[in-house]
C-alpha cells in the first residue's frame, strides 16, 4: 500500500524525481487524488521548481475520451494516430528530441486520457532508458474505475513511483480559506466542510464565500451547494427529458446512491431504462449493481444537492412525502416525514423523541443525535424543544462527537438551571478533562435531583460518576457509584450496560479480578456486536491486559478499536485503542504500536476528547525514547502534558511518559522528580495494582541510581508482597528485579542472582517481551558489575535479542557496551566476508551502518519491516556479529582496512 502524502510531501517528491532522472533515466509518475485535493497547485509548483528544465503540460478532456490520439494532440500530428506502435514511436522521438537535456511532460486530467494514448505512452515508456524524462500522469481518483482494464494493469507496473494525496486535513482546509478568503472558519466548520465536500478544496472555498452566514458548525440535512456547480447543474437537467428530469430529482431527495427501482416507484415510472440512460449519458449520475439492485449514484454529495436545491420547494415536500410511504428504514420513514413538513407538529415529534430514545437504548448515538433535532425543530412548544435540546446534545457526547456537542455552549448556557442541563455540563467537562469543573457540575446535578427524587436523572447522573471516579482511577468508587445507578437504571438500556462494563474494571482495580472479568463475560453473553457490546469488549480488554494475558487482551481490545459503524462511541475506540499499543508495545510489535497510536491520536485530535489524549501519546513517546528518536519523544511528550490537578488517569501517563524519556537519557534524578508527584494521589483504590499502571519499578530502580536504596526498598517491599501474593507474575518479576537491584547494589550479587532468576522464571508463558528484555538486562548489568563477565553474557544477549528486534537502539547501544565491557562479547574482525550476503542484503546492511532504523530500511527499499529484521537475522549470522552496532563498527573496520 502506498503512504498517503500531504500537498507538500507530494511537492517534494516530484521535484526530488526530477533531479534524479538526470543520475538515473527516466520515470513515470502517477499522482493520484480526490478531486479539489489540490493536484493542479502541486503540479504548478513543481512547474516553477524545474524552470530550467523543458517542460510541456498537455490537459486531458472528458469529451474527448473516444477519440482515439486525442489526449497526445497538443504534442503530436494528429497524422499519427493510426496506431499504437506509430503514435507510440512519435512520442518516443519527441520525448528524446532534447537529449541530453532533462524533460518534464505532465498529463493533467490523465483519467479522460484516451485508450490509444494511453497504449502509445506505455509503448514509449517501455523503451526510455537513460533518457532524462519524467512522465507525470494527474489523476482523479473518483475516476479511475472507468480505465480499461490494459490501462489499469500498466498503472500497477511496480516500477512506476505512485504519489497518493491524502484527504486536506480540516486544519488544512482552514488555513487555505483563511489565505484565501479572509475567512477564519471554526474548527468544527472546516471539518463538516471537509467531510461534506471530501476533501475538495475549491468547492470548501466557494462554499464559505457564498454562504457567510451558513453555521457549518452545526448539522444541516440539506446544505447548499457551490453556485458553479449549481449553474452546470441547472444546465445539464435542462437537457433532460420532464421523465429523466423527474427521475434524477427522486434520486436526489433520496440520497446520494438510490435503488433505481425505489426512485422509480417514487415518481410513478413504469419503464425508466431509457430515462435512466439519459441521465447516464449526461453525467448527472452513474449506475452500479447489477441483477435488480442496481443503484443510481450522484458523483459526490455535492451534486446531489445542486439537483436537490433545483427542485421546487412543493415539489420537494411531495416527493419527500411519498418517499415515507415507500422507504423500508424507520429512522429514513420519519425523516422524509420530517422534511415534508412544513409546520410544527406535535405528534410527529414525539414519534422523532420515542425512535431517537430506541436507538439510544442500542447505543446508535449518532442516529439518536438526529433524531432528537428533527424532534425539537418540530415541537411545538418551548418546555419539550429545551428538553430534546439537552437530548440531542448529550447524545452528540456519547457518540465522541465533542466539537459539534460545543457548538451548542451558547443554546445550552441559555437554558434554565436543571439537574439535566449540570449533569449534561459535568459529562462534557470530564471528556475535556476538567476534573474540578466536572465535580462541580455533578454534584449539583445530584443534589437537585435527590431534592426532586427524579430517578430516571440521578441514574444518568450516578453513571456519570461512574465514569468520573474511572478517570480519578478510584476503584471503589467505581463499585459504589454503580451500584448506585444499577438499582436507578433500567434493566439492558445503554446505562446499565456502561455502568456494568466500567464496575468490572473497578472490582479488578480493587484485587478482584476473577470478579470482575466473570462480570464482563456474562455481560457479553448477552450482547449483540455493536456499541454496547464495543464497551464491554473493550473492558474486557483492559482487565486481560493488567492481568497478564496480553494476546487475549490484544485480541479484545481490537474488536473494541473498530470504527467501521458509524453508530458506535468514538470515545469508547479511543479507550480500547490506547490499550492496544500498549499491548502491541509490551508484546514487541513496536512498528504497529506506532500505527496503532497514530489512528487514535488522529481521532482524538477529531473528536478533541482531551481525557484521553496522555494514555494515548504514552506509548509512542516511551518507543521513540527506547529507539533514541528524541525529536519524536519530545513531541509525543508535548502532546501528553497534562497539569497537576488534572484527572489522575492524564496525569499519571503523562508522568510516566516523562520518566521513560528520562530513563532513556539515564537521567535518574529526573525520573525521580517526574514520578514522586504520584504518590501523593490516593494508591488505596487500584493504582498500585499490579498490572495497571506499570510505573513503580521505574521508579524505585531511579531511586536505587540515585543511591537512595532505603526508600526504595521501604517502597518495593509492600509491592512485591501484594504481586505474589495475587500471583501476578509480571507484577511479581518487576518488583524482584528491583529487589535484585537493591542486592547487588549492597554487594549481595549471589542473593540478587536468585532474585532475578526468580523473576525471569515468572516471566515464561507471559507475553509482555518488552519487560523480559528490560529485566534480562538488569541483571545482566548486575552480574557484569559484579566482576561476574561470563555469567553476564547470557542475559544480556538474550535482551540484546530483544531489543534488537524492537529497533530499540539506545538499549542495543548499552547492552553491546555492557557485553564489550565483559570482554566476551568484542567483535570478530577477522574473517568477514562481506560477499556472502546477497544483493538485498548488502542493501540492507548499507543503510543500517549509515544509522537507518528498520522503519527507514523498509521505506527506502519498499520492504516490510518484519523482512528487513528478516535480513537483519541473516547478515548478522553470515559476518559473525550480534546486532547493528557491531555491524556498523566492522564496516568502519573494513573501511580502515
Amino acid at each position: 500500500m502506498n503512504a498517503m502524502l500531504s500537498a507538500q510531501q507530494a511537492q517534494d517528491a516530484l521535484a526530488d524525481l526530477s533531479r534524479e532522472v538526470q543520475q538515473r533515466g527516466s520515470m513515470l509518475a502517477v499522482l493520484k487524488g480526490p478531486r479539489g485535493s489540490g493536484k493542479s497547485t502541486i503540479i504548478k509548483t513543481l512547474l516553477t521548481r524545474v524552470a530550467g528544465q523543458a517542460v510541456q503540460l498537455v490537459t486531458a478532456s472528458r469529451w474527448e475520451t473516444a477519440q482515439p490520439g486525442a489526449a497526445l494532440a497538443p504534442l503530436l500530428q494528429r497524422s499519427h494516430a493510426g496506431s499504437a506502435g506509430a503514435l507510440g514511436e512519435a512520442l518516443l522521438q519527441h520525448l528524446r528530441r532534447d537529449a541530453p537535456h532533462p524533460r518534464v511532460l505532465v498529463l493533467e486530467n490523465a483519467q479522460w486520457v484516451d485508450d490509444l494514448s494511453f497504449q502509445a505512452l506505455h509503448y514509449a515508456w517501455r523503451r526510455l532508458r537513460n533518457e532524462p524524462v519524467l512522465i507525470v500522469l494527474v489523476m482523479r481518483e473518483q475516476n479511475l474505475a472507468r480505465l480499461s482494464p490494459e490501462t489499469r494493469e500498466f498503472l500497477a507496473d511496480s516500477q512506476l513511483k505512485i504519489l497518493q494525496l491524502e484527504v486536506p486535513s480540516p486544519a488544512h482546509a482552514r488555513e487555505i480559506v483563511c489565505a484565501r478568503t479572509g475567512i477564519d472558519l471554526p474548527p468544527t466548520a472546516a471539518e463538516q466542510l471537509v467531510h461534506y465536500t471530501q476533501g475538495n478544496l475549491q468547492a470548501v472555498i466557494e462554499l464559505a464565500q457564498e454562504n457567510p452566514e451558513q453555521s457549518w458548525e452545526q448539522f444541516d440535512r440539506w446544505p447548499p451547494a457551490p453556485r458553479a456547480l449549481s449553474l452546470h447543474v441547472i444546465e445539464l437537467l435542462d437537457g433532460l427529458d420532464p421523465r429523466a428530469r423527474a427521475l434524477v430529482e427522486a434520486a436526489a431527495v433520496l440520497g446520494v446512491q438510490a435503488r433505481i427501482d425505489m426512485i422509480a416507484k417514487l415518481v410513478g415510472e413504469d419503464d425508466p431504462l431509457e430515462p435512466i440512460q439519459q441521465i447516464l449519458d449526461s453525467s448527472l449520475a452513474q449506475a452500479h449493481g447489477h441483477s435488480g439492485k442496481v443503484r443510481l449514484g450522484f458523483e459526490s454529495a455535492l451534486v446531489q444537492m445542486a439537483v436537490y436545491h433545483q427542485i421546487p420547494p412543493s415539489t420537494r415536500i411531495k416527493l419527500h412525502a411519498s418517499a415515507a410511504d415507500i422507504v423500508e428504514d424507520q429512522g429514513e420513514r420519519l425523516g422524509h416525514r420530517a422534511d415534508a413538513s412544513i409546520l410544527p407538529d406535535g405528534n410527529l415529534s414525539l414519534e422523532l423523541r420515542d425512535y431517537a430514545r430506541a436507538q439510544g437504548q442500542r447505543g446508535e448515538w449518532s442516529s439518536a443525535a438526529t433524531a432528537f433535532f428533527r424532534a425539537m425543530h418540530l415541537s411545538p412548544e418551548p418546555m419539550r424543544r429545551d428538553s430534546l435540546l439537552l437530548n440531542a446534545v448529550d447524545a452528540i457526547v456519547a457518540a465522541g462527537e465533542l466539537p459539534r456537542a460545543q457548538t451548542f455552549a451558547h443554546q445550552l448556557a441559555s437554558l434554565e438551571s436543571s439537574p439535566e442541563r449540570d449533569v449534561l455540563s459535568g459529562y462534557i467537562s470530564i471528556l475535556q478533562g476538567r476534573a474540578n469543573t466536572a465535580r462541580r457540575w455533578l454534584s449539583s446535578a445530584w443534589q437537585n435531583a435527590v431534592q426532586e427524587q427524579d430517578h430516571d436523572v440521578m441514574a444518568v447522573i450516578a453513571q456519570r460518576q461512574v465514569l468520573d471516579s474511572l478517570c480519578r482511577l478510584k476503584g471503589q468508587k467505581i463499585i459504589d457509584w454503580a451500584e448506585q445507578s444499577l438499582r436507578l437504571a433500567q434493566v439492558g438500556s445503554p446505562l446499565a450496560i456502561e455502568n456494568a462494563a466500567i464496575q468490572g474494571l473497578g472490582l479488578a482495580m480493587m484485587g478482584r479480578a476473577e470478579e470482575g472479568e466473570q462480570l464482563l463475560m456474562d455481560l457479553l453473553a448477552t450482547l449483540p456486536a455493536g456499541a454496547q457490546r464495543q464497551r464491554a469488549e473493550m473492558s474486557l480488554g483492559w482487565v486481560y491486559l493488567a492481568t497478564d494475558r496480553v494476546e487475549l487482551a490484544r485480541h479484545e481490545l481490537s474488536a473494541a478499536s473498530s470504527t467501521d459503524f458509524s453508530d458506535g462511541s468514538l470515545r469508547i475506540s479511543l479507550w480500547s485503542k490506547a490499550w492496544s499499543a500498549r499491548a502491541e508495545f509490551l508484546m514487541g510489535d513496536w512498528d504497529q504500536a506506532l500505527e496503532t497510536v497514530r489512528s487514535a491520536q488522529a481521532l482524538q485530535e477529531r473528536s478533541e476528547i482531551q481525557i484521553l489524549r496522555p494514555l494515548i501519546q504514552l506509548t509512542a513517546a516511551q518507543i521513540h525514547a527506547l529507539r533514541g528518536n528524541w525529536e519524536q519523544a519530545d513531541l509525543h511528550l508535548r502532546k501528553s502534558w497534562a497539569r497537576t490537578g488534572s484527572y489522575a488517569i492524564m496525569e499519571m501517563p503523562y508522568r510516566m511518559a516523562r520518566a521513560e524519556i528520562a530513563r532513556a537519557q539515564a537521567n535518574h534524578e529526573e525520573v525521580v522528580r517526574t514520578l514522586e508527584p504520584l504518590l501523593r494521589l490516593d494508591r488505596t483504590q487500584g493504582i498500585d495494582q499490579p498490572g495497571f499502571w506499570t510505573w513503580q519499578d521505574t521508579y524505585a530502580l531511579a531511586l536505587i541510581r540515585c543511591e537512595r536504596l532505603e526508600e526504595a526498598e521501604a517502597f518495593i517491599q509492600p509491592l512485591l508482597e501484594s504481586a505474589v501474593a495475587s500471583g501476578h507474575q509480571t507484577g511479581a518479576a518487576r518488583f524482584l528485579s528491583v529487589q535484585g537491584a537493591l542486592l547487588a547494589a549492597r554487594g549481595d550479587i549471589d542473593g540478587a542472582r536468585l532474585v532475578f532468576e526468580d523473576a525471569i522464571r515468572r516471566l515464561e508463558g507471559v507475553g509482555s517481551v518488552y519487560h523480559r528484555a528490560k529485566i534480562d538486562f538488569y541483571y545482566g548489568q548486575c552480574l557484569r558489575r559484579a566482576g561476574k563477565r561470563a555469567e553476564c553474557v547470557a542475559p544480556l544477549t538474550r535482551a540484546l535479542a530483544i531489543f534488537t528486534h524492537c529497533d530499540a537502539t539506545v538499549y542495543i547501544d548499552r547492552c553491546t557496551r555492557e557485553l564489550q565491557a565483559s570482554g566476551t562479547g568484542m567483535l570478530r574482525k577477522e574473517g568477514a566476508d562481506w560477499s556472502t550476503l546477497t544483493a538485498q542484503e548488502q542493501a540492507v546492511a548499507k543503510l543500517v551502518c549509515e544509522g537507518a532504523s528498520n522503519r527507514r530500511v523498509a521505506e527506502e527499499l519498499y520492504i516490510g519491516t518484519k523482512t528487513v529484521q528478516y535480513h537483519l537475522t541473516k547478515i548478522y549470522t553470515k559476518l559473525s556479529v550480534s546486532n547493528r552496532t557491531e555491524l556498523a563498527a566492522l564496516a568502519r573496520f573494513g573501511q580502515e582496512e
